[in-house]
């Protein structure tokens, strides 16, 4: 083990272009815990307002939903926290699985290039995780001055706390799962991956669960499953959050299709070139707009969140505002989150895709029809991503679609927030031109 960490050290510090996605990754993990422990400080904040003073006047005995409400929004966030945090662990799996393919087949152990990758993973994740708690305790005093419940936070309030010890050791061990998995590949036939040969379609069972959580959901809104309220509360958000792993487990299938369709009625070079790429990596393609999908996810199932306050007593005056601003910090945070995973997947796409460039600029590829079917390789899946989305979000609030009338501000949040989740997608395409080019036109 000495020997792999010392070559693991010596292979770091010469990391030359390496260096950059080493930089992406750990500012990826730094988002990722800067939203983890803003998320669970305001989580905490929440349950101890209503431990104390949950039933006095003040607060009309709205404690308990003030916590119900915090949950949700916290189990809406999760996914794309867990989402980003994958995606920086994979952010340089091609480069790291290219150089541990080449070190198994130079006759490392397993156990060597296991090592080896841990290492990498870990070294990455607690910088990024350090970074984040940092950011976390200099935003604290701005996440304070939001009012709930009539007042504004005290600054101890959203102090996480003791629930720390548990929230920070997450992120390393998204990125240590995430190697693991990656090694396992690199383990097993060192030389495919050394060659970049191609992975297996994806099967279109993936759809069956989004299926089943969303027929699962619309029995418990429509009252149709006879259980307690608390089983019903803990059904219906628990098919909130399942039916976003789903979606994001649907995702990379829909991307295939969709590239092989592309690229089956493409008419042009860079329209054919974007659709065989897609179709040849459709988790990639899925990891440059899930993001956005995602957000355009939560938009859609918290737009009726303010018309559904909007009918409670006048007693409740706080609880409407209370949720527009909750619905508004939930949507901001989840953006946050799209724009890291965004920029930081194209940047390394491109990367990881550099000797492709530079091949194909090599054959007669001029650098203009790259660009054009890198953009057509994301608003493309955009488009169709965040219309499935979309579809999915209000197949789920269908029973409360009403409330949409009662209170349009919800509509003006979802389709503020597909505009600007879109335009920050193309906008991060078009920032990586400049690597493109360098990329094409290196020696």
């Amino acid at each position: 083990m000495r020997a792999a960490l010392r070559l693991w050290w010596a292979l770091a510090r010469r990391q030359g272009p390496d260096r950059l996605t080493t930089g992406l990754a750990v500012l990826a993990f730094a988002a990722v815990t800067w939203a983890l422990l803003t998320t669970l400080g305001g989580l905490r904040a929440f349950i101890d307002r209503a431990a104390v003073d949950g039933a006095g006047a003040e607060t009309s005995g709205t404690g308990e939903v003030y916590v119900v409400l915090a949950v949700v929004a916290a189990a809406l966030i999760l996914v794309p926290l867990i989402t980003l945090g994958g995606a920086a662990a994979r952010l340089a799996v091609a480069r790291r699985n290219a150089r541990m393919a080449a070190l198994r087949l130079a006759g490392a152990t397993t156990g060597q290039v296991a090592t080896m990758a841990v290492a990498d993973a870990l070294a990455q994740a607690v910088a990024g995780a350090l970074a984040g708690a940092a950011l976390y305790g200099v935003t604290l005093p701005l996440v304070a001055l939001l009012h709930f419940q009539g007042r504004a936070f005290a600054v101890h309030e959203l102090w996480v706390g003791g629930w720390a010890v548990s929230a920070l050791p997450a992120v390393p061990l998204v990125a240590l799962v995430s190697a693991l998995a990656a090694l396992r590949r690199v383990a097993i036939t060192p030389l495919g991956v050394a060659r970049r040969t191609g992975v297996p379609p994806l099967s279109w069972t993936r759809l069956l669960p989004l299926f089943a959580l969303v027929g699962v959901f619309l029995l418990a809104a429509n009252g149709m499953l006879h259980v307690g309220a608390v089983v019903l509360l803990a059904i219906l958000v628990g098919t909130l959050a399942g039916a976003m792993w789903v979606f994001n487990l649907v995702g990379p299938w829909l991307v295939s299709v969709l590239g092989r369709a592309v690229a089956r009625r493409a008419r042009t070079v860079p329209t054919l070139l974007a659709g065989r790429r897609i179709a040849d990596d459709p988790k990639a393609a899925w990891r440059s707009v899930g993001g956005v999908a995602l957000v355009a996810f939560v938009a859609g199932v918290l737009s009726v969140s303010p018309g559904l306050a909007a009918t409670g007593a006048e007693e409740d005056r706080h609880l409407g505002i209370d949720i527009a601003t909750g619905t508004a910090v939930t949507l901001v945070i989840a953006a946050l989150l799209a724009a890291v995973s965004t920029g930081v997947t194209q940047a390394g796409r491109v990367l990881d895709h550099a000797a492709e460039y530079r091949a194909l600029h090599l054959a007669g590829t001029e650098v203009r029809t790259l660009h054009a079917a890198r953009m057509r390789e994301t608003w493309i899946p955009l488009l169709v991503c965040v219309g499935g989305a979309t579809v999915t979000a209000l197949a789920l609030i269908s029973p409360f679609v009403e409330a949409l009338a009662d209170a349009p501000v919800g509509v003006v949040l979802f389709l503020g927030s597909v505009v600007a989740g879109c335009a920050l997608v193309l906008a991060g395409t078009a920032a990586s031109r400049r690597m493109v080019e360098r990329a094409a036109l290196a020696a």
